[in-house]
């Protein structure tokens, strides 16, 4: 099945899709993107989306080439294009190519683009399989609001939990918690959802900030707060969130045993409220 890409205005199969070698975001990891999930055609929160990425746009001092209603418009399009109904949206935006130099283009020309790609259904709230996590120090810039195309520590902390035998990497810093590789992390300590502030050293998750309304709604006390490495692996539960994989449920991190084998109830109740969302949203 063919899969299409959307590059500055033009639809083409994603495999012919080109940008030139000396793009900014090639060269220089000069760009921001975003990421997001379409249940029955339809792409969840890409309001809230499209706000990040201008938000990540005006943070690396790039004017969103394109307006938040056109950039709507021309997404739905691709996705009725392809005949999409159960899936992922990557979209980019660099400052396009120009002569290799750390200062800025005068007159950039950036490059924005989108595609889309089928994903599998994911299974019913509880039935998944669980994650292990591996904590490791966390060596990234400063700027983690920005989602930011430069990705390599990212990877590399990802790769090393496959080689351990994991699923998702936990960035922790001089003992604290902070989140995932490309993902929030949350843990259940005393009846209480705790995870990470919006201080800048995490991403503001679009799942998260869901998640955090659905506790609300549900009555289950929110703490935004630093957490111990400690503190997190003595939890009840703990989960892990993203757009593409909603919420995961976690029952090992490093060498502690998290809960006692099964996906916790607030775990289930958070992530069928998430679901209830999404029904509402997507039909």
């Amino acid at each position: 099945m063919t899969e299409w890409c959307w590059l500055n205005g033009q639809v083409m199969p994603l495999a012919e899709a080109r940008v030139s070698v000396e793009d900014r975001g090639f060269q220089f990891a000069d760009g921001v993107y975003e990421a997001l999930r379409v249940y029955n055609g339809r792409p969840f929160e890409l309001a809230a989306h499209l706000d990040r990425l201008e938000r990540s746009c005006d943070g690396i001092r790039l004017k969103l080439p394109i307006d938040k209603p056109t950039l709507t418009s021309e997404i739905l399009k691709l996705i009725a294009h392809a005949q999409l109904r159960e899936g992922l949206i990557y979209l980019q935006v660099t400052r396009g190519p120009s002569k290799r130099e750390h200062l800025f283009p005068k007159d950039p020309h950036p490059t924005v683009l989108f595609y889309v790609r089928t994903l599998a259904p994911l299974p019913p709230v509880g039935k998944g399989r669980p994650y292990a996590l591996l904590s490791v120090p966390d060596e990234r810039w400063k700027r983690c609001w920005i989602k930011a195309i430069g990705l390599l520590p990212n990877v590399l902390a990802r790769n090393a939990a496959a080689d351990a035998g994991a699923d998702e990497a936990v960035f922790v810093d001089q003992g604290f918690v902070l989140e995932g590789s490309s993902s929030n992390v949350y843990a259940v300590i005393d009846g209480a959802l705790v995870t990470h502030p919006l201080d800048g050293r995490i991403l503001p998750g679009v799942t998260r900030q869901i998640v955090l309304c659905c506790a609300q709604e549900l009555g289950i006390p929110v703490q935004e707060r630093a957490m111990t490495i400690e503190q997190a692996k003595r939890a009840a539960e703990v989960f892990v969130t993203s757009s593409t994989r909603e919420l995961v449920w976690v029952s090992r991190w490093d060498e502690a045993t998290i809960g006692d084998g099964v996906c916790g109830q607030v775990t289930a109740r958070l992530h069928q409220e998430y679901r209830n969302r999404v029904q509402r949203a997507t039909g």
